[in-house]
């Protein structure tokens, strides 16, 4: 279910693998920065049962509409030029 953005939430950006996953984790975290991760939907069970589906599965970062350009910068040595905004206000 798509709800859109909430409380000025926008899609940040996709990433593809679970190393770049918490690679940008950490980064958010330590510069109080607040995400939320949606899984692309491949079905509960596959999500929560099978590890290596969902290691291969993207996610999408939504952050603050306020928190883009800061998040961009903190996020360049990680995601370089694969940083790309999903829709969201940039």
């Amino acid at each position: 279910m798509d709800i859109g953005p909430v409380n000025h939430e926008v899609d940040f950006c996709k990433v593809y693998d679970m190393e770049t996953k918490e690679k940008v984790e950490r980064i958010l975290l330590k510069n109080s920065i607040s995400y939320f991760v949606e899984w692309e939907d491949k079905g509960v069970g596959v999500l929560f049962f099978f590890k290596k589906t969902r290691e291969k599965s993207a996610c999408i970062f939504r952050i603050h509409s306020d928190e883009v350009s800061r998040a961009k910068e903190l996020l360049k040595p990680v995601l370089g030029s694969k940083l790309k905004e999903t829709g969201g206000k940039a």
